[in-house]
């Protein structure tokens, strides 16, 4: 049984995104990811699959969850978190679905890497009509694994979007409604 757990446990570290492989990880992944575009400019759906299938591993799409609801997340059950995170994973990779469609030959190069407080941040560059505008993943050290726990997007924070509108709609209702938005095609 030790030898089981030991081959599963190397096998897990293997594949653990190493602090010197950032850079050079997510520049690949970008890479692959405009070739994906291009080869299925008319199938978004196609393109993010391939796309979420080189990036999954990297996204703690979990602890954004839990960012994102903040401390409420916490007064959650066992069973409404796994509901949740669920809802907000299928939520974020449906908005990122759809916007694929405003894709339009731009190209993401890593910049540089800098370290604060324990976590990373890897800045990208995107022109966007002739200006330079910037793409900052966010990573912390996840057990020897560097996950990304947030994205801002040409300065905003996905997490900061999302924990501000879950407090509006808690605010007003419950938690089943903040489900049932996630749930919703047209909740973004």
């Amino acid at each position: 049984m030790r030898k089981i757990l030991g081959l599963l446990f190397s096998v897990c570290f293997v594949f653990a995104l190493q602090l010197e492989e950032i850079s050079k990880t997510m520049q690949n992944n970008i890479d692959q990811s405009v070739k994906i575009l291009e080869q299925n400019k008319n199938n978004h759906t196609k393109a993010a699959e391939q796309i979420f299938a080189l990036f999954d591993h990297i996204f703690d799409y979990q602890f954004m969850a839990k960012l994102s609801l903040s401390t409420r997340y916490e007064q959650l059950s066992d069973e409404e978190k796994k509901q949740y995170n669920q809802a907000f994973e299928a939520n974020l990779k449906r908005s990122f679905t759809e916007k694929l469609a405003l894709y339009d030959s731009q190209k993401l190069k890593v910049v540089n890497l800098e370290e604060k407080n324990k976590r990373v941040f890897l800045k990208t560059s995107m022109v966007v009509d002739g200006k330079e505008n910037f793409v900052i993943f966010k990573f912390y050290n996840k057990n020897g694994d560097w996950q990304i726990y947030d994205v801002d997007i040409f300065g905003v924070s996905i997490i900061q979007t999302y924990r501000s509108q879950f407090k509006d709609v808690l605010q007003n209702a419950d938690f089943a409604t903040l489900l049932s938005k996630l749930s919703n095609v047209n909740f973004k």
